[in-house]
């Protein structure tokens, strides 16, 4: 897979996950206005959110890492921060899916853990691909230096 296409597909499933958080946090906001019978479609939007999150962080994982280490000289420290973050993430992920089955937990917490969780993954997903999605940073061609000598 080419960089161009690393950073085509990741864009294109940031579409479609801002699509989801979108849903989700509208839903979340509903939930904390008061309108608690949708808590139990909330949960299972919460849910199904968490488990793309995590198809996609896996992805990341398998396509982005090793593109962003072959990127350029400062590839491997680029993949190093990436998997710092994502193991943030999932350290983020795992206690938002707590509080979502958390049965015990009160609707306005539910709530109110989806709408901060929305928020982040729309700053992340923006700083991801001002940092690393750019073309100067995923390139399709080979930039080749001459050196003179002697």
């Amino acid at each position: 897979m080419t960089p161009g296409e690393v950073r085509a597909r990741i864009r294109a499933d940031h579409g479609a996950i801002r699509g989801i958080v979108d849903s989700v946090a509208a839903v979340a906001r509903r939930v904390e206005s008061g309108e608690r019978d949708l808590l139990g479609a909330l949960r299972l939007k919460g849910e199904a959110l968490l488990r793309r999150l995590e198809e996609h962080l896996s992805w990341e994982d398998r396509h982005l890492a090793p593109a962003l280490r072959q990127a350029d000289a400062w590839g491997e420290a680029r993949a190093g921060q990436l998997d710092v973050d994502h193991r943030q993430q999932r350290e983020v992920l795992a206690h938002c899916l707590a509080a979502v089955q958390d049965e015990s937990r009160p609707a306005r917490v539910v709530a109110r853990t989806l709408v901060d969780l929305a928020q982040l993954l729309r700053d992340d997903m923006e700083q991801e691909e001002r940092l690393l999605l750019d073309e100067r940073v995923l390139r399709d061609d080979v930039v080749g230096i001459e050196v003179e000598t002697g």
